[in-house]
């Protein structure tokens, strides 16, 4: 096949295709004909991408292609030949047929004829950017409808191709997942998390979260997977107050109200309108005409938790000597192998899951400090409320002793950036104006470039409660 032959029979052929020549397209192809279109992960979404070995498979590629594209221009810009390869380059504008979104491509073609003069060897380049930005347009607004379908399946295909878990509804002010939840969809919930969904984001009118979604549509094996997830179970709504306990109560769903409370769920919180939970569960009482037995199944089951509540409190004989002083009683409980890291009940109090180190630090208990931690006391043991250490518990209340205790224990973390503000303890202890125990800490190497979630540094800090000219900022510059 020499050169002139080869021109001629490919400026024919594309001309056939940019005329929509099925007939023409496919006559011109060898019997065994293998056409490539590099295919992989990223422009997978375009279906009639891949390799296609005979006839019958290229034409069933440019169906799909029909399907899915409207070609408004095709030419030929640049054929190159020589003998029977050809090298061409062709520009395409054209547009999806469901989201329709043009696009344009310009792609690079390598074509082999055979004796026949037919095209036995036929692949394309080319960056599909474009085409896959197109096909994807509506794939966020697909994802949202396959989650109000239950369809599982095409949620994942979906997703596979980048579509959002966090899209918003513009309609609800849901995303994706708060929709899955509240439909009660709990594989899809699964799925969307692993996806990358955010269960802690709240909808974009009353505040409340995935987990309260799931609650208000009460299915529990939802609720479980929100709550495995880290969903906060006390988290309140700006605009009602309620809780996700509090709407278990509200909706009458007493099973998902027993798997709420056996998670600590807060009982001593309020509504933003004047009532407190039990007030407002008083309230559900004397006002509903149905379901009375549900709401008095999960009355039974509050009172359980509060009973449960009380008897745990009284029975942690350590936390009480601690808050009452008593060295002596605190020295023979850890003789009795008391667990020195049990937490207190959540009673919605200042003492909510402290251990006795916590507490003592915080308190200013030096001398239970020094006995705890020879009992093996976590130093490094959190609280939920501010995400605090026991060093930043003795700094913001200025306990020097204890500071210098806690910072020469075994496995001490210096700079534990609490999770309420990223504070570290030096951070706590500049902000709070002292100055010995920010000494103990610089001194025993705290790390002086951590920043919180203000931006500001150990030296900022101690600019704001010191000004520029304290030693204390002197000292920060020379180890910086």
């Amino acid at each position: 096949m020499d050169s002139e032959q080869t021109r001629a029979i490919l400026e024919e052929w594309f001309d056939a295709i940019g005329r929509g020549d099925g007939e023409k397209i496919i006559a011109s192809l060898s019997p065994s004909i293998v056409f490539e279109l590099p295919k992989d992960k990223w422009n997978a979404v375009i279906g009639y991408l891949g390799t296609h070995v005979g006839r019958n498979a290229v034409a069933e590629a440019f169906r799909v292609r029909a399907e899915t594209t409207e070609v408004l221009q095709y030419e030929l810009r640049e054929l190159v030949v020589d003998g029977g390869t050809a090298y061409a380059r062709i520009y395409t504008k054209a547009r999806h047929t469901r989201t329709l979104v043009p696009f344009e491509i310009e792609d690079s073609h390598r074509l082999e004829l055979d004796e026949q003069g037919r095209i036995a060897r036929w692949k394309v380049w080319f960056d599909p950017n474009g085409e896959v930005a197109a096909f994807t347009a509506d794939r966020d607004v697909r994802l949202l409808d396959a989650v109000r379908q239950g369809s599982l399946n095409e949620a994942c295909a979906l997703l596979e191709i980048g579509a959002d878990p966090d899209f918003r509804d513009p309609a609800s002010g849901l995303t994706v997942l708060q929709t899955a939840a509240g439909l009660g969809h709990a594989d899809l919930v699964r799925t969307l998390i692993e996806a990358g969904g955010d269960v802690y984001t709240t909808d974009g009118r009353a505040g409340g979260t995935a987990l309260h979604k799931a609650v208000q549509g009460g299915d529990l094996a939802t609720v479980t997977v929100l709550v495995e997830a880290g969903s906060f179970v006390d988290a309140v709504a700006p605009t009602t107050g309620h809780t996700p306990l509090m709407d278990a109560l509200w909706y009458k769903w007493p099973d998902v109200v027993g798997y709420l409370l056996a998670q600590n769920a807060g009982l001593g919180l309020s509504t933003h309108y004047g009532f407190s939970m039990r007030e407002h569960f008083e309230y559900e009482l004397n006002v509903n005409t149905r379901g009375k037995e549900k709401l008095l199944e999960a009355e039974r089951l509050l009172r359980e938790r509060t009973e449960n509540d009380e008897r745990r409190s009284a029975e942690h004989a350590l936390l009480s000597a601690v808050n009452a002083g008593d060295i002596h009683t605190v020295r023979g409980l850890l003789r009795e192998g008391t667990d020195v890291d049990r937490r207190f009940p959540v009673v919605n109090g200042f003492n909510d899951a402290h251990t006795a180190l916590l507490v003592a630090a915080r308190d200013g208990h030096t001398e239970m400090v020094r006995v705890l931690i020879a009992g093996g006391a976590d130093v490094n043991a959190t609280e939920p409320t501010f995400g605090a250490v026991p060093l930043h518990k003795a700094v913001y209340n200025g306990h020097a002793d204890i500071t210098r205790l806690l910072v020469k224990a075994d496995g001490i973390d210096l700079d534990f950036q609490g999770a309420t503000n990223g504070y570290t303890p030096l951070h706590d202890a500049l902000w709070h104006g002292y100055e010995d125990c920010a000494d103990v800490l610089i001194k025993a190497g705290a790390r002086l470039d951590l920043v919180g979630h203000d931006g500001k540094t150990p030296r900022d800090i101690a600019v704001d409660s010191f000004g520029l000219d304290h030693r204390l900022v002197k000292v920060l510059d020379q180890r910086s």
